[in-house]
């Protein structure tokens, strides 16, 4: 007895600890789909290898792979949108387990890489720019946007370096800003060669001169508390020079003629991936306004490839920026109804028109007929009725539209005509085309910088009639018709209503007995009236909505300099008459100069001295020469005048007159 109960006991402690297993340990059942893409397309190929020759368990692979991968690429996607860099590249490497060549994994991937990197770009120009090493800093970020153009961080920053500097440029090797202290130098009816000797004397910077320059050029030279690059680019213009920066220290002095320049002028190449505009009208402007030839247009990939000096590409930049802009949309919020209202009243007695006997009926029948009844078929109709209707068609369409596109909504039947055309020799042969019954609107909207929109119009709404048949065996219909055509303008968001456009029919039929129907009062016991009468109006509300506008573009994109007539800067230039490649000697020196001194400038007295000399700077205080800006690639830093002048001593000890 004990043993029997031992027994049960113990077999009742398994099942407990067998439950309690099954409870701990998780069975899935075989088949089951898990809850990640990956588990779901592992669960697919594990059926299908059990049935390999199954068309369904393929079938439920490719689905089950595509599904997975979709999901796991708009999560992706979505990551990158909040930033979750580390979220979106385990997704993609997710992807590429399952599928190693799916194109937008790979690119996704690229994407995160590159997003750091600018990250860490943008990271360092800010630090720059805290440094106040704005140069620094504005060519990383021009780096950054070639890649990221809308790379919201480095655009800040770009603007923020825009509002301390007036001109941002890209250019070669420049003279190092220390070099750009204030100088005070005279010299009359100098050498050339002397003249860049005392200014190189007095900056340190040194000055390599073409072998064409002319020996006996001569310059007059009065400056007075004016920097370094003002008086090296006043010596240039005024003899004709141009000068290539070669390093920090270091620049090439050659003639301005267009032969040298092609010799020493740098050039680079630019490549603009339209977004928005068109390759081909982007190139043409350019070609106009630029006067370039370097000018590749590739269509295919809406990508426009010039080459040419910076300055001419940066200028390209700010008009292709100005430019590629997208068109704006418009959602038009349409609604047309048709709104059509019919009386219809009958009211009296419809009495036969014709007598007709139920059989054949003779006059002998008649005659022989003892009873004296007769069968007519008379039917007469007590007619008492009224019918009132109103019909609403109702059509709202909501039409996305572009600027100057133009937008057409069908609500209607495609009815068709039949027309034969019989020729000779030949024989007859037949034609279908179709006309468009029902209401048809067209809108062409064009959007302005204010958020108006002119909306032109036209509305049709047509019926279709009774049919003809011709003797050809053509078919032809009347169709009826009400149009209205116009322009609005309205604000987005305002609504505007149409109507008016009304079809009125009413129609009186009177069936009354010869004679009785006639007597006043009691003929209308003898007659039947209907009264129809059916109103039918269209009515158009629409209702702009502006999706996106035309973002007014920043002021250095709308207005900028293009340097002269004869060549392109984006800086203001030096315009000195008998200058350059076409100096003819027709000025002194002095006069050239002397054009470039404000009103007002003490001018200095002493005659000019046979042999070239330096003299000491004058006592009277004299204005600073005008900035000038020559044509040029190079840049012209702005720095305060923070360091005492420098003097520099006569090339000749000799006394002045």
């Amino acid at each position: 007895m004990l043993s029997s109960y031992a027994w049960r006991a113990a077999g009742l402690v398994n099942i407990l600890l067998l439950l309690s297993s099954c409870a701990t340990t998780p069975w899935p059942k075989p088949g089951f789909p898990g809850d990640t893409p990956e588990e779901k397309i592992a669960n697919t190929r594990a059926a299908r290898e059990k049935k390999p020759e199954g068309t369904a368990e393929r079938q439920r692979v490719r689905l089950a792979q595509e599904q997975g991968i979709n999901q796991l690429l708009a999560e992706a996607e979505a990551a990158l949108r909040d930033r979750r860099m580390a979220d979106a590249g385990e997704l993609f490497r997710r992807v590429l387990a399952i599928e190693p060549d799916n194109p937008r994994a790979q690119s996704g991937e690229l994407l995160i890489e590159s997003t750091r990197k600018h990250a860490e770009q943008v990271q360092q120009a800010s630090q720059l720019l805290e440094k106040g090493e704005i140069e620094a800093a504005r060519d990383i970020l021009h780096q950054v946007l070639l890649e990221a153009p809308q790379h919201e961080e480095a655009l800040r920053l770009q603007r923020e370096i825009r509002q301390q500097r007036t001109n941002v440029r890209m250019d070669p090797p420049k003279l190092k800003p220390a070099f750009n202290k204030p100088v005070s130098l005279e010299l009359r009816d100098a050498n050339i060669k002397m003249v860049f000797e005392a200014l190189s004397r007095a900056t340190g910077i040194n000055f390599i001169l073409d072998k064409d320059i002319k020996p006996e050029t001569k310059a007059t030279v009065f400056i007075k508390k004016s920097p370094v690059d003002e008086a090296i680019e006043m010596v240039l213009a005024t003899n004709g020079l141009q000068k290539k920066v070669l390093s920090e220290n270091t620049a090439l002095v050659f003639p301005n003629t267009a032969a040298k320049l092609k010799d020493y002028q740098d050039l680079v190449i630019r490549n603009f991936y339209l977004t928005n505009a068109k390759a081909k009208d982007v190139s043409t402007m350019i070609k106009t306004m630029l006067k370039t030839k370097d000018v590749h247009t590739d269509e295919r990939l809406n990508m426009i490839v010039i080459r040419d000096t910076p300055e001419v590409v940066r200028i390209a930049e700010k008009l292709v920026a100005a430019n590629d802009l997208a068109d704006p949309e418009v959602m038009l919020e349409i609604e047309v109804m048709e709104v059509s209202r019919e009386r219809l009243q009958e009211l009296g007695i419809d009495y036969p028109t014709s007598l007709t006997a139920s059989a054949g009926l003779s006059i002998d029948a008649m005659r022989s007929n003892n009873s004296g009844t007769y069968l007519f078929n008379s039917n007469p109709t007590l007619n008492f009725r009224k019918t009132t209707g109103d019909i609403n068609i109702l059509a709202n369409p909501r039409i996305r539209v572009r600027n100057n596109d133009k937008a057409q909504v069908l609500v209607g039947d495609k009815v068709p005509v039949i027309t034969t055309v019989a020729t000779a020799g030949v024989g007859s042969s037949q034609s279908v085309q179709y006309l468009d019954v029902g209401l048809k609107l067209e809108a062409e909207p064009r959007i302005t910088l204010d958020d108006f929109v002119n909306i032109k119009i036209a509305l049709e709404v047509s019926s279709l009639g009774s049919s003809t048949t011709l003797n050809g065996g053509g078919v032809v219909y009347q169709i009826g018709t009400r149009n209205a055509s116009t322009l609005l303008r309205l604000k987005d968001g305002e609504t505007q209503i149409l109507a008016g456009l009304i079809n009125d029919e009413e129609r009186r039929n009177t069936s009354r007995l010869p004679g009785l129907g006639d007597i006043p009062l009691l003929g209308r016991l003898f007659s039947n009236q209907t009264d129809n009468r059916k109103k039918t109006e269209i009515v158009l509300a629409i209702t702009p909505h502006v999706v996106n506008n035309i973002s007014r573009p920043e002021s250095e994109v709308l207005e900028y300099w293009s340097g002269t007539e004869n060549g392109i800067s984006d800086h203001p230039q030096i315009n000195v008459p008998g200058t350059g490649a076409a100096a003819a000697g027709n000025m002194s020196p002095r006069e050239l100069l002397m054009q470039r001194l404000r009103p007002g400038a003490a001018e200095p007295a002493a005659a000019p001295e046979p042999e070239p000399q330096a003299e000491p700077a004058p006592t009277e205080e004299s204005q600073p020469a005008q900035q000038d800006n020559f044509m040029s690639t190079q840049p012209k830093p702005v720095v305060p005048l923070v360091t005492p002048e420098v003097v520099v001593p006569r090339a000749a000890p000799q006394q002045a007159q």
